[in-house]
Order: structure tokens, then C-alpha cells, then sequence
């Protein structure tokens, strides 16, 4: 069964363009890990919240992503783009081309 992860980040003000200058490559870069399937996208009730959403076969992958040396380095860069703590929310796919 495939695994979901979700990242909400909650942007501050005026550095929404700056975060996905920098935070893509590194979506990109979970490719070199096992991710499945992965897309970024942003809320039109709320245009500070982007989602980050990437599908895994294993959680473990996500975890070797995640606290790479790489990624690791570009969440320290842009831990004051955002103002809500960061935590992965983890969601098992009930139905739907993912739910494999």
C-alpha cells in the first residue's frame, strides 16, 4: 500500500516566490529517493498555504529524503519563509489511481 505524505506550509507575507525558488529543486530531488508521484500547490482561499504532497512506497524513503544532508540544508535555509510548524501528516489512500 502506498503512503501519502502532506506538507502545509503556511508562508509569511512576500516570500511565497523566494520558498518555491528554492523549496522545488528539492521537491525535485525526492525523485532520487523513491518518491512515486509528488506536485506542490497552493490554496485559493488562503494564498500564503501551499501543499507539498509526495506519494512513497515506503515511509522509510521519505525519511532518507527528508534528513538528507541536501534537504536538510535547504530547510535550514528557508525556516523563516514559514510561520506554522512544519510536521509530515501521513495519509493511507482509500481509493483512486494512487491507492495502489
Amino acid at each position: 500500500m502506498n503512503a501519502v505524505c502532506e506538507l502545509n506550509w503556511h508562508l509569511t507575507p512576500f516570500r511565497e516566490q523566494r520558498w518555491i525558488d528554492l523549496w522545488e529543486p528539492a521537491a525535485e530531488k525526492a525523485t532520487d529517493y523513491g518518491v512515486l508521484d509528488w506536485w506542490i500547490y497552493r490554496s485559493i482561499d488562503d494564498p500564503l498555504l501551499f501543499r507539498h504532497v509526495t506519494v512513497w512506497k515506503k515511509k522509510e524513503d521519505f525519511e532518507s529524503w527528508w534528513f538528507s544532508e541536501e534537504i536538510s540544508a535547504v530547510r535550514t535555509e528557508i525556516i523563516t519563509f514559514y510561520d506554522k510548524p512544519l510536521l509530515p501528516q501521513w495519509c493511507t489512500p482509500i481509493t483512486g489511481s494512487i491507492a495502489g
